[in-house]
């Protein structure tokens, strides 16, 4: 026998068994679940885009992970249900899901610098290493030229260092142990959160301080104190990597005031702590910030014994002229008027001339002094207390200050400063200022819509800008913050920091005494949340759980909801969009919603095309509805072993036979009754089929070209049987219905549910008896119906096809019905296509109803 008889004799092996038809099914049933489930997260993840909402990066992992899962899914069930016809999307989905996951976990690295860097002696290169308040700094002193205390900066590096020790007696590093405790943290729980805050700073705490790195901040210490003949004592500062960059932070992380030389290594272990506590996990997750991604720098500085300090705005945020700048001023030291705790003088002056425009001197009955080398409050002498803390002279310093700021950045600065005893005036913080949007605010006279309202409260100091309503809730226990319901109008006798956890949740605040440059107003600002501030009797004329409407516009509260004012008051854009968290939201959304498989028909409509998730669910809903409409015919050619088939019982011409998938009849006996059929689409689809005055029988009135025409296309192409078997595949939301019926085939292909993003109706019909021009008539006379019924079409010669997608359930059935109407109304109806008005004119006698055959 020769090689070309062997291989003649040899067997080819049998084909490897393909999906059933209850796989394929299955298989369809879990590409619409998971479809829903994944187009749902992905409408999560766009709404988070808008900022309304925060969230942090634990949520960002999970809604990941959870959406993965049901994009994997989809891409197996499609995969069993056709026989793994497009093994490339899993590739597509793995390569999809890496990118995600390597965005998602990209870290900024730690600026590379010294331990420790002087502020006189930090170039540009150095900014990022020293934390974004040291940062401000040294460009003020070195680039700008302004008057700022000596200092050195415990950089990331020297924070690095000490993170990523060893615990004692451990393997895991500090940096380990705190992100391990910090993964999944609820942040919403307020109790979780100062639970975890006390643990989270007693390990930073319990921490040693490397030896060269304790050794060197004592050793820079002593070099500032003795830059005084006297001696000096030291501020230590947080300067954390995002602080006033991304977020002031104003508040949230602690300082120390009055430091000796030798304790500065544990007052910096103190601040590098303070990042962890609850405040300060509160204001980073609803800042937008990413808690893995924070580091501390630390300022050292010489504390200038002040005889009056404040804050500067170089601009009024509340305010629609830029020459209007404030200026609060108190004697001693400035931490308890940034805090909130006393009235201060303050001061609206002109930038440009640095002449007051206005003056309110408050009661400063007490000031922040050092005392035997220690912090103390002093009592103020009685003919201090309502005199002003600065001269004319110091305002105009002040504004020069302020210009030259706002010149270099081109935007408004808030300032910290200090005035010592000899006169000279110092910056000890800079940084952006925060500015509402207020070109709404003053175009509209929102005064005039109050008219007729009960003010409560006039000529309140506005602290951030706003309008809201709520019941009042007096909080005189700071203890107490998570008593505070969400939507309040919040009355507190002080502008306390410990208050900014709430502010994301109540309406409005209002307060006794604070300054509108308080630490907390600046923190209101950034959240949007209207507040006013130094009313000094709000906690007396506002009644407990009274409704009222607050006007941070004007500086009122008025009883009741003033819905005109409302109306008119401007809403703001969130600020948390620029913010690390949302730029890496966005980084992976790219990944993630766009679609760019948008034409199924394009060649470039591959599986190794699809970029995004979003792109592989619109492949894999597409081709799972593909295979379902190819099923019919996969069936008829014995590729997909078939179920029991049941003959319907109709004495319509049609030789219908079923294939239940479980679900879609209540019988199965043959033949099986009508009134029997559950599955939705096929009832909607039979009741239009089997409407009265729809003729299936008889002779259709033709004209003899018509007639010779079919006569012709016979002689040509005669049927094997013309009344051919109609089958129909149906389970409880699906039918797959296929008729060959004489010249011409039509098929219907649907899913119906309560999800409308679920259903669709594919329905394709092709040829005819008579020729190509009746053919085609027959075509044009079936489009002008279905675009009037809202169906996408598809035309080729004498073959359509059209697709009604995502519409409710009650829409879907009636749809079918009428498209059960059609395809008895078109039967054989070429033959009557004599001329080009014809389609047309039998259109709108079917759509009014009318479908008696004319003639």
């Amino acid at each position: 026998m020769g090689l070309l008889d062997w291989f003649r004799k040899r067997k080819k092996p049998p084909a490897a068994p393909g999906p059933s038809l209850k796989e394929i099914w299955q298989g369809f049933q879990q590409v619409l679940a998971a479809n829903n489930e994944a187009l749902i997260i992905m409408g999560d993840l766009e709404e988070k885009l808008s900022g309304r909402d925060g969230f942090d990066l634990a949520y960002l992992r999970n809604c990941i992970a959870s959406l993965d899962q049901h994009v994997a899914r989809l891409v197996a069930a499609l995969r069993r249900m056709s026989g793994d016809r497009w093994p490339e999307l899993e590739n597509s989905r793995v390569r999809i899901l890496e990118e995600i996951h390597r965005r998602l976990e990209e870290r900024p690295p730690f600026p590379a610098s010294p331990l420790l860097v002087r502020l006189e002696e930090a170039g540009p290169e150095l900014y990022p290493a020293l934390g974004g308040k040291a940062g401000n700094l040294a460009r003020v002193k070195n680039e700008l030229g302004l008057p700022v205390p000596e200092g050195v900066v415990a950089t990331i590096s020297a924070y690095k260092l000490f993170m990523e020790q060893r615990l004692p007696g451990e393997e895991a590093t500090l940096l380990a142990r705190l992100q391990e405790r910090l993964a999944g943290l609820d942040l919403g729980d307020e109790g979780l959160v100062g639970l975890a805050a006390r643990e989270l700073q007693a390990l930073v705490l319990a921490q040693p301080i490397p030896a060269e790195l304790a050794e060197a901040m004592v050793a820079e210490a002593r070099r500032l104190a003795a830059t005084v003949p006297e001696g000096a004592l030291l501020a230590v500062r947080s300067s954390g990597i995002r602080e006033d960059i991304a977020a002031t932070f104003a508040g949230q992380y602690e300082t120390f005031l009055g430091v000796a030389p030798e304790e500065a290594p544990e007052r910096w272990r103190q601040v590098v702590a303070s990042q962890f506590g609850d405040r300060a996990l509160f204001y980073y997750h609803s800042q937008g910030l990413i808690l893995e991604e924070a580091a501390m720098g630390v300022l050292i500085q010489r504390l200038v014994s002040a005889q009056a300090a404040g804050v500067m705005f170089t601009t009024d945020p509340e305010a629609c002229d830029p020459d209007r700048m404030i200026i609060s001023a108190g004697w001693g030291l400035a931490a308890d008027l940034v805090g909130g705790e006393v009235s201060a003088d303050e001061y609206v002056v002109s930038k440009e001339s640095g002449q007051p425009k206005e003056a309110r001197v408050g009661r400063k009955e007490y000031r922040l002094a050092l005392e035997d080398g220690r912090l103390a409050r002093q009592a103020v002498p009685e003919e201090l207390v309502a005199a002003p803390a600065l001269e004319p002279a110091d305002l105009a310093r002040l504004a020069a200050y302020a210009r030259v700021l706002d010149a270099h950045c081109g935007c408004p600065h808030d300032v910290e400063w200090v005035k010592d005893g000899q006169g000279e005036i110092y910056v000890v913080q800079s940084r952006h200022l925060f500015l509402a949007d207020v070109r709404e605010r003053c175009a509209v006279e929102i005064g005039q819509a109050a008219a007729g309202a009960e003010a409560l409260l006039s000529e309140a100091r506005i602290g951030s800008q706003g309008m809201a309503a709520g019941p009042v809730f007096h909080l005189r226990d700071l203890n107490r913050l998570g008593e505070v319901p969400p939507g309040v109008v919040l009355v507190t006798p002080r502008t306390v920091p410990r208050l900014a956890p709430v502010l994301p949740r109540i309406a409005a605040l209002v307060t006794d005494v604070g300054s509108a440059t308080g630490h907390l107003t600046l923190v209101a600002r950034e959240y949007g949340v209207p507040a006013l501030v130094d009313t000094l009797q709000a906690g007396q004329v506002l009644p407990e759980g009274e409704m009222v409407t607050v006007d941070a516009y004007h500086g009122k509260v008025y009883r009741g909801r003033v819905e005109e004012l409302l109306r008119l008051a401007p809403r703001r854009s969130s600020h948390l969009l620029n913010m690390p968290l949302y730029e890496k939201l966005r980084a992976v959304v790219e990944l993630i919603a766009p679609l760019t498989l948008v034409d199924r028909r394009s060649p470039d409509f591959r599986p190794e095309n699809a970029r995004t998730y979003h792109d592989i669910t619109r492949f894999t809903h597409e081709k799972s509805i593909q295979v379902m409409f190819g099923l019919m015919d996969e069936v008829a050619a014995g590729k997909v072993p078939a179920l029991r088939l049941l003959k319907l019982k109709t004495n319509l011409p049609l030789n219908l036979h079923v294939v239940d998938l479980g679900d879609g009849l209540a019988s199965h006996y043959t033949p099986v009754p009508p009134e029997d059929i559950l599955s939705v689409p096929m009832k909607a689809l039979w009741k239009g089929i089997s409407t009265p005055g729809i003729s299936w029988a008889g002779p259709v009135p033709v004209n003899l070209g018509g007639f010779l025409q079919v006569l012709g296309q016979s002689a040509i192409r005669p049927p094997e049987q013309f009344w051919d078997k109609t089958y129909a595949i149906v389970g409880a939301n699906y039918v797959n219905y296929a008729c060959r019926l004489g010249y011409h085939f039509q098929s219907v292909d649907s899913y119906c549910g309560p999800v409308a993003t679920d259903n669709y109706i594919n329905f394709t019909f092709k040829g005819g008896a008579a020729d190509d021009v009746r053919r085609i008539r027959r075509i044009r006379f079936l489009a002008t119906i279905l675009e009037k019924l809202g169906f996408d079409m598809e035309i080729h010669h004498d073959m359509i096809r059209a697709r009604f997608r995502k519409r409710p359930m009650a829409e879907t059935e009636e749809r079918l019905d009428l498209l059960g109407r059609l395809m008895a109304y078109a039967r054989q109806m070429d033959m009557l296509m004599s001329d080009d008005n014809i389609p047309l004119v039998l259109a709108e006698r079917f759509l009014a109803g009318h479908y008696e055959r004319p003639g």
